[in-house]
């Protein structure tokens, strides 16, 4: 139960030993707020400066759609490989012991690499939509697996993205984890998708295997960990 001085913000309660009441703590968390705000419009910045020429391009009357489809596509993965690789580097910074300001700016940040692979996705899904022409034509191609299997991945990753916030964890509750664990059967459906419309084999391979790399250091160093606590 929330402590009547709080005004259950029981997160900003307190400075050193000064309890806080509910409007020096809502003061307070717009401080915090506004600090941070010029560090996400960098990181905000630098990660979407690909995406402008994306959308412009979405208004050029002659526009070369397998680029726009691919780059799109490839900073989709990028991002979300870098979401997934949080984790295992956090795990190397541990057992490195170095490193621990950035792991936790990482952490801190983890969820904006989400947001923006989701949003590199919508891109994606923009110039299928565009070059498709009509909503008939975008829902007669359903029936096409390697399509289909696009949309699910799509739907997948923006169900990931509208909860990358605190509002959804604290909702979700234990729930929250399960959910965002679909972030592997999103990369399995997407891989398979752009297996089944790229000619190159290899560099969809390269991208796969990228994404797994992370995951697979992340098992190898709590295996170790593991067979050391046994000792």
């Amino acid at each position: 139960m929330a402590s009547p001085t709080t005004g259950g913000c029981s997160h900003l309660a307190h400075i050193g030993d000064r309890p806080l009441f509910w409007p020096q703590a809502f003061a307070y968390r717009a401080h915090m707020i506004g600090q941070r705000t010029p560090t996400l419009w960098l990181l905000y910045t630098a990660m979407l400066w690909p995406a402008w020429q994306l959308i412009a391009d979405l208004f050029v009357p002659q526009w070369y759609y397998p680029q726009m489809m691919y780059d799109s596509g490839v900073w989709s993965v990028t991002f979300l490989i870098g979401a997934i690789a949080v984790t295992p580097i956090l795990r190397v910074i541990n057992v490195v012991g170095r490193g621990k300001a950035f792991g936790r700016w990482l952490l801190r940040f983890r969820r904006h690499l989400g947001i923006v692979s989701a949003i590199y996705a919508a891109l994606h899904v923009a110039h299928y939509i565009r070059d498709a022409g009509t909503l008939g034509q975008v829902w007669g191609e359903l029936t096409d697996l390697k399509i289909a299997l696009g949309w699910a991945a799509f739907i997948l990753m923006m169900a990931l993205a509208l909860t990358s916030n605190a509002a959804s964890v604290r909702r979700l509750g234990k729930r929250w984890k399960t959910l965002h664990l679909w972030v592997y059967p999103a990369a399995a459906l997407i891989f398979v998708h752009w297996y089944m419309f790229d000619f190159v084999t290899a560099r969809v391979v390269f991208w796969a295997a990228l994404f797994c790399a992370p995951k697979l250091v992340q098992i190898i160093l709590s295996r170790s960990a593991r067979q050391t606590v046994l000792r």
